[in-house]
Formats: structure tokens, C-alpha cells, sequence
């Protein structure tokens, strides 16, 4: 079974761009995402303490 070049250039184009969404997707995940870490904001004023969570 032999291969051209243009169908394996064809393959590595569609791999790379898998890849390329998969990295992306993990970037998106983990800096932006759902997945972020909850965020707390705790102010001390003249009424006291106040904590606000998400």
C-alpha cells in the first residue's frame, strides 16, 4: 500500500490542526474557563468584615 506525499500532507495538516484545537481548548480551560478557581473578595471596612463569595 503506497501513499502520495499530497495525502500525507493532507494527514499531517489535519492532525496539526487537531492539535492545535487541543492545546488551544487547554489554554482556554485552565486560564479562563469553567474550571478557574472560585474567587473570594474579603473587604474590612467600618462596618466590619464583609466576604463575598461567588
Amino acid at each position: 500500500m503506497s501513499t502520495s506525499p499530497s495525502s500525507n500532507k493532507l494527514m499531517y495538516f489535519i492532525v496539526g490542526i487537531l492539535l492545535a484545537g487541543a492545546i488551544g481548548f487547554g489554554i482556554y480551560y485552565f486560564t479562563e474557563g469553567p474550571g478557574g478557581e472560585d474567587k473570594v473578595e474579603i473587604s474590612i471596612g467600618e462596618d466590619g468584615i464583609d466576604i463575598d463569595g461567588n
